[in-house]
């Protein structure tokens, strides 16, 4: 019985943690975006510097609550695969090191920014082709970027094929995180080689991230299933 509490306690802190993860990064991205995709980069960054700080303090909650996640599922997912539980929060943590990388991309826009509002310099479009490209959505080191992508869908193939496996929420949840991340696999890789439209990568993309709340709400409302809990036992 303080077992299966226990592991009640680690499904309601890694649905929670799913929800910071996705919800704190529309959040934070509201206060930075604007500035940082304003036609002229180096005088909107500059002027905007308190809510760029701001939402990419916002949004490193996002960079604790990623590994976070697997860290609070492990003590269960282990007892289905140790070396798939071990991989689960291994890309975890590599997906998180990419965020963090990525805000401090932004970082160094705007510090850019302020150094050439300050002590304004030639070649500006040199310097705005290189803000550009830190914050690209394309950047390779940004979170919409293939590399994050890959990880990112890497890690929820393994969480779902756990989850599958061993019953632990029903298979419409774990079958559905599968065929929605091979999909969002197949998009990383298809968008290196040509041109995707936005509507298009939105409404492949929308699903994963949906079948990711609805995983968190039944992880908080509903824990893992006691039946399938024994078996592992």
């Amino acid at each position: 019985m303080e077992e299966n509490l226990t592991y009640r306690r680690h499904a309601i802190a890694a649905g929670v943690l799913f929800i910071i993860a996705t919800a704190f990064l529309f959040v934070g991205e509201a206060f930075y975006k604007p500035a940082l995709t304003a036609p002229d980069v180096l005088a909107s960054a500059a002027a905007s510097k308190s809510m760029i700080i701001f939402g990419i303090l916002v949004e490193f909650a996002c960079v604790l609550a990623i590994p976070l996640i697997a860290i609070a599922l492990y003590p269960v997912l282990k007892r289905v695969s140790v070396a798939l539980a071990i991989g689960y929060v291994a890309f975890r943590l590599f997906e998180a090191m990419i965020f963090a990388g990525s805000e401090i991309d932004r970082l160094l826009v705007l510090a850019l920014s302020e150094a050439y509002n300050a002590a304004p310099v030639a070649q500006t479009e040199a310097l705005e082709m290189l803000l550009r490209a830190l914050t690209g959505g394309e950047a390779w080191s940004g979170t919409t970027g293939p590399i994050y992508n890959l990880v990112f869908v890497i890690g929820m193939l393994m969480l779902n094929w756990m989850l599958w496996q061993s019953r632990l929420v029903p298979r419409w949840i774990s079958g559905w995180g599968m065929a929605s991340a091979l999909v969002h696999g197949a998009l990383a890789i298809v968008v290196l080689f040509t041109h995707v439209p936005n509507n298009v990568a939105i409404v492949l993309i929308v699903p994963l991230a949906v079948q990711e709340m609805v995983l968190a709400l039944w992880f908080i409302f509903k824990g893992f299933d006691k039946v399938a809990l024994g078996r592992l036992a």
